[in-house]
């Protein structure tokens, strides 16, 4: 069984390597928008903001391009697939990771006087847990953002609005923080925070930072990829 999920995790993986770090590396960058907007909004001689020129259209078109992939409707609907086929992969690596009870602890840290292939295992490993909860957070809440009436649908079952729950359910913040959480941001102002300042930039900061786990993932997992499938497989075609 843990082989068979291996082989799901390994050739999944590959398949949406690709998009998992330009997904997470977009999004990372997107922590940022609104400093983004800021600084591209043009700002004329007296100090007042103009027309919007070409850098605000590029950081609208770069956020479209990680919530729509440039592709309206049809393109966030890709999104929301692929937001399920990462948390499928991130469930599968957690399967992989398990090493049993007596050793659990050993696998959250990285083994000394290892060679650099049982190194990238390892820091693919590491990494992978210790950042498990915030990929598995950004997956669910990316699957939210792009099939939201599915959502609102469930809510609705699991907790029926009624005149005394109004603007009370426990499913409406659930589904209110679930949004927030994958932008680490309120208005610009970071979740833990009561307006901008150090606060927000750490948390900011933090988002950003965070964001770009699936990217190190895809990297560490192309260079096991290439070791245990594509290299030998290159070398018994040279052999043969």
């Amino acid at each position: 069984m843990r082989k068979a999920v291996f082989q799901v995790h390994l050739w999944s993986g590959v398949a949406l390597g690709l998009y998992i770090f330009f997904i997470s590396l977009t999004g990372s960058v997107l922590v940022y928008r609104n400093e983004m907007y800021f600084a591209a909004m043009p700002e004329s001689a007296d100090g007042s903001y103009v027309a919007p020129g070409i850098a605000y259209e590029l950081v609208s078109m770069l956020i479209d391009l990680h919530d729509n992939l440039l592709a309206g409707e049809a393109g966030r609907a890709v999104n929301g697939v692929g937001a399920i086929a990462v948390l499928l992969v991130a469930l599968s690596g957690l399967i992989i990771w398990w090493p049993g009870i007596r050793r659990w602890r050993s696998s959250l840290t990285l083994r000394r006087n290892v060679g650099w292939k049982r190194f990238v295992w390892d820091l693919h490993s590491a990494v992978g847990i210790w950042t498990f909860v915030v990929i598995v957070i950004f997956a669910v809440s990316g699957i939210y953002l792009c099939f939201p009436e599915v959502f609102h649908r469930f809510a609705e079952w699991l907790q029926p609005m009624t005149v005394a729950n109004a603007g009370q359910r426990f499913v409406d913040n659930v589904l209110y923080w679930l949004a927030f959480l994958h932008f680490g941001r309120i208005n610009g102002i970071g979740i833990p925070c009561s307006g901008p300042g150090l606060c927000d930039q750490a948390t900011k900061a933090a988002w950003a930072f965070f964001g770009l786990a699936p990217a190190f993932m895809f990297v560490t997992g192309t260079i096991m990829w290439w070791n245990r499938v594509l290299r030998r497989w290159l070398n018994r075609v040279s052999l043969g």
